[in-house]
């Protein structure tokens, strides 16, 4: 049985500022990490506890991110597995809509693949390299 861990909810919400504020300010979530400012879109990583979230501006992708990750307001949700590639090999012969392993700009490797409803699962694991 394969170890999907659940590692972060992603939104790109129609406001940054008024999400940020809820998550922090209101629900008193605590800032992880964040990027950008002066120009740059901007993103944070806030944790309630028990789960978290990533909330970025749009943004262009120089990788695959905005094709098989981002789906404007709808989130996606990101698993951490140990073999990502062993667990694309389990999942590619069943046929489902999924996206070949690829590095990412945020430092990991991933697949995606859609559910029947059109919803997103990232799969992801840190990459042991810096390509």
């Amino acid at each position: 049985m394969p170890a999907d861990r659940f590692d972060h909810l992603f939104v790109e919400p129609a406001s940054f500022g008024a999400a940020v504020a809820f998550y922090r300010d209101g629900l008193g979530w605590s800032v992880l990490f964040s990027w950008g400012g002066e120009g740059e879109p901007r993103g944070v990583g806030l944790s309630g506890g028990g789960v978290s979230i990533v909330l970025a501006e749009p943004h262009p992708a120089a990788d695959k991110s905005k094709s098989h990750g981002i789906e404007g307001h709808r989130p996606t949700i990101h698993l951490t597995v140990d073999d990502l590639d062993a667990r694309y090999a389990e999942l590619a012969p069943k046929g489902l809509p999924l996206f070949a392993p690829e590095p990412t700009h945020w430092g990991t490797r991933w697949f995606v693949v859609r559910d029947p409803d059109g919803n997103l699962l990232a799969y992801e694991s840190r990459r042991q390299d810096s390509t």
